[in-house]
């Protein structure tokens, strides 16, 4: 069994852990253009989010190649806010596509089709755990890639109320000028537990969830987590790969 996965960050951590488990794994990003000859030599294409294969529908039905599409969080809102022509295609591949997976049930009922199986794309437990860290740590840690869906104007106003506190905002897009806040605009994922460890506590506050490892990545690397004003203090078996991938690697044999 070899397996394509078009996507990005999250296409290549779940080949990463296929692999870990024996699967013939690959993981690209989705071509610009339809094409045929990146598919060929795969048995299963499996796209990660919604957008990653609508294109490439027509070759994965010429090549006759089984396919899945994993829902991730943005793309299953922008399905559901979407109209016309552009959302009656989607419609159409999600209909297509073998088997449709979504990373949480909250997703599949706003996709609204009964088809599908709800499997989170786990966290991977070989890089995710405790790491020394002998200096100072920061206090908090932030992402904000949005600064509306994850409020970015809550953060900054909590960094002026606590001007003793060191918070550390991960972010492509803004430069903060406040003393106690430093903006990082990039940290490569297989190094976020070094990240992790140089701070005591993860605060995510959002406006709605899509698909939120970071609070579960944060707690096996042992920092306090804060996740819209509740603390979070367990990781859900299913977000283990030992727990996930097998069941994962399950549906795929049986496409």
């Amino acid at each position: 069994m070899k397996v394509l996965l078009l996507g990005t960050s999250n296409a290549d951590i779940l080949a990463r852990q296929l692999r870990y488990y024996g699967v013939h794994a690959k993981a690209m990003p989705p071509p610009k253009l339809p094409t045929l000859f990146p598919l060929r030599k795969f048995d299963i294409i499996y796209g990660i989010y919604l957008m990653s294969l609508t294109r490439h529908v027509p070759s994965i039905k010429l090549l006759r190649k089984k396919s899945l599409i994993h829902i991730i969080g943005s793309d299953a809102f922008r399905y559901a806010t979407a109209h016309g022509l552009k959302k009656d295609l989607w419609k159409l591949a999600l209909e297509t596509y073998d088997e449709v997976l979504y990373v949480t049930k909250e997703l599949q009922q706003l996709i609204g089709l009964e088809k599908g199986k709800v499997v989170p794309i786990p966290i991977d437990t070989k890089i995710f755990k405790k790491l020394e860290y002998k200096e100072e740590k920061r206090d908090i840690l932030y992402y904000c890639p949005k600064p509306k869906t994850y409020r970015l104007q809550w953060i900054l106003q909590y960094a002026r109320e606590h001007p003793n506190e060191t918070i550390t905002i991960l972010s492509y897009l803004y430069s903060v000028n406040l003393p106690n806040v430093k903006v990082i605009p990039y940290w490569p994922y297989e190094k976020m537990p070094v990240l992790y460890s140089m701070h005591r506590r993860l605060i995510r506050m959002t406006t709605h969830e899509g698909y939120p490892k970071m609070p579960y990545e944060a707690l096996l690397c042992g920092l306090e987590v804060i996740w819209n004003n509740q603390r979070t203090t367990e990781v859900p078996e299913e977000m283990l790969m030992e727990k996930t991938i097998p069941k994962l690697i399950s549906i795929l044999e049986n496409l």
